[in-house]
């Protein structure tokens, strides 16, 4: 009976914790613990290999994240066109601000992974990052697509992150992703194709890291697929500048 009060008490500990870092009450705090363990933990030889890592909810909230910030960015920007769209929503969802977010939030504080890890910012870094989105896709699975683009646009992005100040904010993600190939010793070239699209031309561009395909993009602007390109090949790496 012990045990069973302990538990409990645990479970109701927890189940406050997410209420504070959501404002929302779970409903099912077994995907909040899902979102919340690394797959650190599942390595090691003493863990339950029946409980999962946070590395498929991290997918799942990783596209919900995608499409909210879209639309946000749809609906506030209306004269605006789709390559000022573009990278808002990237300077919005990269993993430099997912990052910041979950450290806002606490988020590393509360997971259940390997403590040696903390002893290493930039892995500390990238583990909060994939945290958050593991978070959204909790939020997501727990209560639904409306309650889980309030949470985004309200809880996340409206009480941390200044739009105007990303707007005016320069990254390079091409510089990025060159600084990174440099230090790793590694090679980079890209692929450019042009596609009629209409009148115009529409360029396809993939980026190979030691001649493997990591990411591709397209657009209008040569340029601007370039950095497309660059942008998602820093998320698959997880390269932070």
């Amino acid at each position: 009976m012990a045990v069973r009060l302990f538990l409990s008490s645990a479970s109701k500990r927890f189940s406050d914790q997410i209420y504070r870092l959501t404002g929302l009450k779970p409903r099912r705090l077994a995907i909040y613990r899902e979102a919340l363990r690394h797959s650190s933990v599942n390595s090691s030889e003493k863990s339950d290999k029946t409980l999962s890592d946070n590395e498929r909810l991290e997918f799942l909230g990783d596209a919900i994240l995608d499409a909210v910030v879209a639309e946000m960015l749809f609906m506030r920007y209306p004269l605006k066109q789709e390559g000022f769209l573009t990278e808002m929503r990237m300077r919005v969802v990269n993993r430099e601000q997912m990052s910041y977010l979950a450290n806002r939030l606490g988020l590393v504080q509360m997971m259940d992974l390997k403590p040696e890890l903390l002893k290493h910012p930039s892995a500390v870094k990238s583990i909060a990052g994939n945290a958050m989105e593991a978070i959204i896709g909790a939020v997501y699975l727990d209560h639904g697509y409306k309650k889980a683009k309030i949470f985004i646009t309200q809880r996340l992005i409206g009480q941390y992150l200044d739009l105007e100040k990303l707007m005016s904010t320069t990254i390079s993600y091409k510089a990025v992703l060159l600084k990174w190939v440099q230090q790793q010793k590694k090679t980079v070239s890209w692929n450019h194709i042009t596609e009629i699209h209409g009148r115009k031309d529409l360029h396809v561009v993939s980026v190979l890291i030691d001649n493997q395909i990591v990411a591709s993009d397209k657009n209008l602007s040569r340029k601007k697929a370039e950095e497309l390109c660059c942008e998602k090949a820093c998320r698959i790496l997880q390269i932070q500048d």
